[in-house]
């Protein structure tokens, strides 16, 4: 446990000198919650009330999503798994550093919008904060586990940006937080369903902000928690089966 912190730390440390890591973590992400903020307060004042949320689920898929796979790959590609593992630092421990590694980063942004929306756009705070951090941490959970997913799977890095934008710009298109899913045709609000943005945005405004829509919230929320489990469950299988490659 004390070498997992201590790589831990370390990783964080190489997180903030990399430029690109800080660019898909915070600085775009940043960028586009100020940018897209004030368009959505100015236009629609009623979008204030889940501006917060709204900008969190976009914040979370693009750190988690995008930003997760790259650094797998890389390490992949150049071979540092195999000399991680040659050196008695096992893949599972280094996969996890990361996962944990992007987990905070995203948390923080996360954190970063929820505490200046009110003051920047005068938006609403939630009414229910438990329920708000809470879908945040799963949230969080479900994109840092498909994050992993892609890396692990993904045979180079063009292969995983592929991935992870096939996620991530139907997350930002159909999920409802642009703009109301009622407003899109019956099939692309179906295939909208299978991405964990469009299951945060319905818990949010559900159980959060107390905005009942005609999908129950809970059930949302549960969908939401299962797919981040069945990324889980495949990064285990999958994780098994490279130890068992570096192996042989």
């Amino acid at each position: 446990m004390k070498l997992f912190f201590k790589y831990l730390l370390i990783q964080l440390k190489i997180d903030i000198r990399e430029k690109g890591t800080l660019l898909v973590y915070y600085v775009v992400p940043l960028i586009f919650y100020v940018v897209l903020g004030s368009v959505f307060a100015s236009i629609s004042p009623a979008m204030k009330s889940t501006l917060a949320a709204t900008m969190i689920i976009f914040a979370i898929t693009m750190g988690a999503v995008l930003g997760t796979p790259g650094p797998i790959v890389k390490m992949r590609e150049t071979g540092m798994l195999r000399a991680y593992m040659v050196n008695g630092i096992s893949n599972s421990m280094v996969l996890l550093v990361h996962a944990v590694s992007a987990f905070l980063h995203v948390f923080l942004v996360s954190v970063i919008i929820c505490l200046t929306s009110p003051i920047m756009f005068k938006s609403d705070y939630p009414k229910n904060p438990v329920w708000f951090f809470g879908i945040i941490l799963i949230l969080l959970f479900t994109s840092t586990a498909l994050g992993l997913l892609i890396g692990i799977i993904s045979r180079d890095n063009s292969f995983a940006t592929m991935l992870s934008q096939i996620i991530f710009l139907p997350s930002l298109l159909l999920s409802g937080i642009m703009f109301p899913s009622s407003m899109l045709p019956k099939a692309l609000i179906w295939f909208g369903r299978i991405f964990p943005a469009t299951y945060a945005d319905q818990s949010f405004v559900g159980l959060a902000f107390g905005n009942h829509t005609d999908f129950n919230d809970k059930t949302a929320l549960i969908i939401l928690t299962s797919i981040g489990v069945a990324a889980l469950v495949l990064n285990i299988v999958r994780i098994k089966a490279m130890i068992k490659e570096e192996i042989s």
